[in-house]
């Protein structure tokens, strides 16, 4: 009987570590624009179990996930289960991301470069981080199936975060935009997973 559990834990871990796996398209950039962010002029809030939340600017577009992670025990995965880092144009590149290890830590983001390329000072430039909050339960299962290197569409919204115990989580701002080299706490409304053949078809329509 112990055996058969055994087996069975073995089975849903290698089943897990599968799902998991990255997502590898080969050489080349994947998507060749940042997301659209625009300041939003609006009072209205947004009311979440325990927190309020207040759009700062609506952003929308198709990105590429170089690295995330999911959150258990976090004191702040009631409100964002998961954190993104995503990129775009050279940062959505298997060819550059090959040299690069990306992690994330206490609701931060690193890069370590196994050969630092010409581009070292800009990389940040084409990175975003993504406190990811889910607007419905369904956004939360996708987010919970996302995999590093996958290229996903999404709009929604940058928020400040106060909770109900008076506690605040902001959006960095700089320059009247959100801050290069910064977390930002994102309401997701809609979210897609998509491939690169859609991508670069509807590129070609523009």
């Amino acid at each position: 009987m112990l055996k058969h559990i055994f087996l069975l834990l073995v089975l849903i871990f290698c089943y897990f570590l599968w799902e998991q796996r990255p997502v590898k398209y080969g050489p080349g950039v994947m998507v060749n624009s940042q997301p659209n962010v625009e300041a939003v002029n609006r009072t209205a809030t947004f009311d979440i179990k325990d927190a309020t939340l207040i759009p700062k600017y609506h952003i929308e577009g198709t990105i590429r996930v170089i690295a995330k992670k999911s959150y258990w025990f976090d004191n702040k995965r009631h409100i964002a289960p998961t954190d993104l880092v995503l990129g775009w144009n050279r940062m959505s590149d298997d060819k550059l991301l090959r040299k690069l290890l990306i992690t994330i830590d206490d609701r931060s983001y690193d890069v370590q470069m196994a050969k630092p390329p010409s581009m070292r000072g800009t990389i940040h430039e084409y990175v975003l981080m993504a406190h990811a909050i889910p607007a419905t339960e369904r956004i939360r299962e996708k987010l919970a199936t996302v995999r590093r290197g996958q290229l996903i569409s999404f709009s929604g919204f940058i928020v400040d975060v106060r909770t109900k115990d008076e506690k605040s989580w902001v959006s960095p701002v700089r320059d009247g935009k959100p801050a290069v080299r910064s977390a930002q706490w994102i309401w997701i409304e809609h979210l897609f997973f998509e491939e690169p053949s859609t991508i670069q078809s509807s590129e070609a329509t523009r």
